[in-house]
């Protein structure tokens, strides 16, 4: 898997509040590590400050902070302002020694290397077909266009727009390429950036209908199963994954031998699973029903 960042870029700046005994400023700013520091300044009214500091993310959710030894100082860490997509609304009231007590707030929309780059998945629709969907949990607003690239068979560039979980993308055996994968890549165009995501990808350029494919080639007991699974495939499998039904992944551990596989699902709760799984035949999706 390869990834390439194209761009960062930054936006800060100050807010105040006042009353008539007591007043505060706020300034920000971004280290050279992307930790982004809020400062409270300029405090007006009688000493000792008590500060009070709330941050939360786009949704209201608290966002978690560290703060320093006086109060007056806070620092989000890189991870977590990349996680909430460089948006954070602040706010900080102060009380004096004297029982004033002042507000100010804001919202910081911090331009960070978010986490643009993601893997995505494949698996086989047809005869020479592959539904792909990115693993990117960015939010929409944050995305001006996304699009599908690869070189088909006959050594052509090839191009469609990304439609979103499950965009089919059609490939042209040739000459070019004597294997059963060709090399696709999404590319993210963002509102700071962007960054282009590349996998290589099993197509089937067989006459065998997509049932009688994964029969041949994957083999999932008991389903639907209380307890253990046991897989088996065509040929070595390389990795196993679970997700549940609104396609998250699932922690789990499974136990690889070759050609075969086993997976304890007891503790999962009843329901629809998909188990995927990567062999050196290609990347296949079956369901899989918890009892």
């Amino acid at each position: 898997m390869k990834k390439l960042l194209l761009s960062v870029s930054l936006a800060l700046g100050f807010l105040s509040s006042s009353h008539a005994q007591c007043s505060v400023e706020v300034n920000d700013s971004l280290l050279s590590t992307y930790d982004y520091v809020l400062n409270a300044i300029n405090a007006t009214g009688t000493a000792p400050f008590v500060y009070n500091w709330t941050v939360t993310d786009g949704n209201g959710m608290p966002v978690l902070f560290s703060t320093n030894s006086g109060g007056d100082s806070i620092t989000i860490d890189a991870m977590t302002l990349q996680n909430n997509y460089g948006c954070v609304i602040y706010q900080l009231c102060m009380t004096d020694a004297n029982g004033c007590t002042t507000c100010a707030s804001d919202t910081a929309a911090v331009q960070v290397p978010f986490n643009c780059y993601s893997q995505f998945t494949s698996s086989i629709m047809g005869q020479n077909q592959v539904s792909i969907t990115l693993n990117s949990s960015m939010p929409p607003f944050l995305i001006m266009n996304q699009m599908v690239m690869w070189t088909d068979g006959n050594g052509q560039g090839q191009s469609m727009p990304y439609m979103g979980p499950g965009t089919v993308v059609t490939y042209t055996p040739g000459a070019s390429n004597p294997s059963n994968k060709f090399f696709c890549c999404i590319l993210t165009n963002t509102t700071n950036g962007g960054c282009i995501s590349c996998d290589s990808i099993q197509y089937t350029n067989s006459t065998l209908s997509l049932d009688e494919l994964k029969s041949k080639s994957l083999q999932i007991s008991p389903n639907p199963a209380s307890s253990l699974v046991k897989i088996e495939s065509s040929s070595s499998i390389e990795g196993v994954s679970i997700y549940n039904s609104v396609g998250q992944k699932i922690a789990a551990t499974f136990t690889l031998n070759g050609n075969k596989a086993e997976l304890n699902i007891a503790e999962f709760p009843k329901g629809i699973y998909t188990i995927e799984v990567v062999s050196a035949s290609g990347k296949f999706k079956e369901t899989l029903i918890k009892e």
